[in-house]
């Protein structure tokens, strides 16, 4: 019986040591880390423009009023640790003066202002190639959820993965979009578009937001101050268009959906001509467009089409 209990004991141990294990990138100044510094030549610009939608100082006692620390325009340049607080799931969406594009490594960097390597409030990351349709990095959290992280106790940055927040003030957390490639209505060469939204870290799961894998997030709450929730500094850019040779003029095509049951529709950078083929090649329809157009696919049969866009090919899935 003893040496049941010590059994169990000890696969309950290594059954917490798994489920928590830190697996990610620790702080910055260890080695391994992924941290990016804000004066690092690898950033080759920054945000210029930020629309941000507030969110409520504890989202269980929406009385208290919204976050309200920092204005807009703190989100923008260079990241100084002046910044613009989102509140419990609030959102910031940021535009650049040039789309980011995918590069070799890490394509750009959100900065926060945690105080300390322990001390972290993370938003999630969404990016778009039309403004419209938006796609999530896959985050994960392995932070214990069994007592709640308050304003006053702290994790460790090793558990956290595609979550922004992950580093102190200064650092930036980076972001590849080789994770996304080949995500349908997605062009990885063409993200005008990045969403913030705040995670709620609350470990009530009436309240509290999931990573990727269905665990829950663990992070301060409630922070029931003006500055609640995350704190956006500014989004650093370290691959564009330009930066891995495509040319300014160089078609950009986002088709969404695809796969397709219906219509799609198509955004392109300028004048073009397209035609829509079959698998064995057959013409089905063609035509001219400026910047955008859509397509009616709703009388075809389920299976495979090729959109030929200028000189780009684009495989559609119909269902």
């Amino acid at each position: 019986m003893i040496r049941n209990l010590i059994v169990v004991a000890c696969m309950s141990i290594l059954s917490i040591s798994l489920t928590y294990a830190q697996s990610f990138a620790p702080p910055p100044g260890f080695l391994g880390s992924t941290a990016i510094h804000k004066d690092s030549s690898v950033i080759i610009g920054w945000a210029s423009s930020a629309q941000i939608t507030r969110g409520p100082l504890n989202i269980q006692s929406p009385g208290l009023g919204d976050a309200s620390y920092g204005v807009d325009m703190d989100a923008l340049g260079v990241a100084d640790n002046l910044v613009v607080s989102l509140g419990d799931g609030g959102e910031a969406l940021i535009t650049f003066n040039s789309p980011i594009a995918n590069g070799a490594g890490p394509d750009f960097a959100i900065f926060e202002n945690g105080f300390a390597n322990n001390y972290m409030e993370f938003a999630f990351i969404e990016v778009s190639s039309d403004g419209i349709n938006f796609t999530r990095f896959d985050a994960v959290s392995e932070t214990p959820s069994l007592i709640q992280i308050d304003n006053f106790s702290f994790s460790d940055c090793a558990y956290i993965n595609n979550l922004a927040g992950k580093y102190r003030v200064f650092y930036g957390t980076p972001f590849d979009l080789e994770e996304l490639v080949g995500t349908a209505g997605l062009n990885v060469n063409n993200i005008t578009h990045i969403r913030l939204i705040d995670v709620v870290g609350s470990i009530d799961h009436s309240f509290g937001t999931f990573d990727s894998q269905g665990n829950i997030i663990n992070d301060p709450y409630p922070t029931e101050f003006e500055s609640g929730g995350f704190d956006l500094d500014a989004v650093g850019v370290i691959h564009d268009a330009q930066s891995i040779g495509i040319e300014e003029n160089e078609l950009f095509t986002s088709v969404y959906p695809n796969p397709v049951t219906s219509s799609v529709q198509c955004k392109v950078n300028g004048a073009v001509h397209y035609t829509l083929f079959s698998t064995n090649g057959r013409a089905i329809f063609s035509g001219e467009a400026l910047n955008e157009f859509q397509l009616d696919l709703s009388e075809l049969s389920q299976g495979i089409y090729y959109l030929q866009v200028n000189e780009e090919t684009i495989r559609l899935v119909k269902e």
